[in-house]
């Protein structure tokens, strides 16, 4: 009988500290899920400030076409809006791409380790932002080509650009 106080005590000891590791396992599976979402949140923000540059893509290629469609554009000027042109749809490309590949967070989660996820999530941000790097520079090559219309002429003349 001597002995159940001491095995009682034990016993209460074991259990508070099943229950800090419990409360520090819970904690730490809080934050790796807090950290997650924060990733991914931040990777989203990536493809939300790309996504209105579809429509500017989208112009650009209108612009083009009508300038091709227009004619009297010296060859080499032809080349260049179709280089462009080309440009803006690989692109464009890219970012349909990566719409149809990204996954959803919870997905990850189910089938991924929490390290995994998050090595998903880091290769997904720096993806939208080539994706992105991409749409700018297109968009930047294209406007300067376009702004740049001087290579409009009726054929008579012959000068190098």
């Amino acid at each position: 009988m001597k002995a159940l106080p001491y095995l009682f005590f034990l016993l209460l000891l074991a259990a508070c500290g099943n229950a800090d590791q419990d409360a520090a396992e819970t904690a730490q599976e809080q934050a790796t899920v807090a950290a997650q979402e924060a990733a991914y949140k931040a990777m989203m923000d990536g493809h939300d400030r790309v996504m209105p540059m579809i429509g500017r893509i989208t112009q650009a290629q209108r612009t083009i076409t009508e300038q091709l469609s227009a004619g009297g554009v010296s060859d080499d000027y032809r080349e260049l809006l179709l280089a462009a042109n080309e440009q803006l749809e690989d692109a464009n490309d890219g970012m349909m791409n990566w719409m149809n590949r990204v996954r959803p967070l919870d997905e990850l989660r189910e089938e991924n380790e929490a390290d995994e996820v998050m090595d998903y999530i880091k290769e997904q941000t720096r993806s939208i932002a080539d994706v992105e790097a991409d749409i700018n520079s297109s968009l930047a090559n294209a406007n300067e080509i376009i702004q740049g219309d001087s290579h409009v002429h009726d054929g008579t003349e012959d000068h190098e650009h």
